[in-house]
């Protein structure tokens, strides 16, 4: 039996516009960890968003608790949009679809993992969009004495 192809689906899903998405029954849902987002999720899971990412990216957020995260940023995404489908989006529901998504759990995690760890690094602003990258870049020609 050939080995699954894993690397494919541990790279998260890029938007239109950059941002991370979900795709759940055969649609792409972005991910908006806005501010009310993030107070949504540390409210329903009773942890802090660091807590939170730390155990994303290890691996041991429970279903229920990565179906949560993904709702409210789902629903934050959707109320951005005008997408009463995505801003309405149920918890149950998406756990279900996360189960059943090609990705599959997983996949979600890996997803989920990036864009907390975006949002405890100051990768967003409050309002759940992604930042211009800060990074710098330097060339091996350039003078350093001035």
């Amino acid at each position: 039996m050939a080995e699954p192809d894993t690397a494919e689906a541990a790279a998260p899903v890029l938007g239109a516009r950059g941002e991370l998405t979900l795709v759940l029954d055969g649609s792409p849902m972005g991910l908006r960890p806005s501010y009310e987002a993030i107070e949504a999720i540390e409210a329903a899971t009773g942890r802090g968003l660091i807590d939170l990412a730390r155990d994303a990216l290890g691996g041991r957020l429970s279903l229920g608790a990565t179906a949560q995260i993904a709702t409210e940023c789902i629903r934050a995404w959707g109320r951005e949009h005008e997408n009463g489908s995505a801003s309405g989006a149920n918890a149950k529901r998406v756990a279900k679809l996360i189960l059943d998504s090609d990705e599959g759990f997983h996949g979600t995690l890996q997803t989920l993992s990036a864009m907390l760890s975006l949002a405890v690094t100051g990768g967003y602003d409050s309002s759940g969009e992604l930042r211009p990258s800060t990074k710098t870049t330097t060339t091996g020609g350039a003078s350093v004495g001035g």
